[in-house]
């Protein structure tokens, strides 16, 4: 046991602990955006019913639905482009962290194989 706690010095537990971090925030992060891009039709409905309020146009009895069957393409585009646009965020946030989780533990794992190189080296 003492040799495990020679093996890790202070510096490597912050790194490790950070990169344990930045993987668990990384998937963390891909589930909300997920989540945030499903949302995304509610969020436009709510939209159009709040211009709808505000222009004073909703007593024609149109709502989101009817208008969004009048002009499917429209819709189909708009709702999808921002659907892609925030997975294609939560995917890139998720790749960024995911980097940084594996770019730290790439470090500690070649500082480790660096000294045990030079223990290697000085007990021959």
């Amino acid at each position: 046991m003492n040799n495990q706690t020679e093996f890790f010095s202070k510096n490597h537990n912050k790194l490790l602990n950070i990169a344990g971090w930045a993987s668990n925030l990384a998937w963390l992060t891909l589930v909300l955006y997920i989540i945030s891009t499903a949302l995304v039709i509610f969020q436009d409905k709510a939209n159009y019913q709040r211009m709808e309020a505000a222009m004073c146009s909703y007593q024609n009895g149109s709502d989101y639905w009817t208008t969004a069957k009048m002009d499917p393409v429209y819709y189909l585009v708009d709702i999808g482009s921002s659907m892609a646009k925030r997975l294609l965020d939560g995917f890139v946030y998720y790749i960024v962290l995911k980097g940084i989780s594996l770019g730290l533990y790439m470090i500690i794992e070649t500082d480790m194989n660096y000294r045990e190189k030079e223990n290697l080296g000085g007990e021959l």
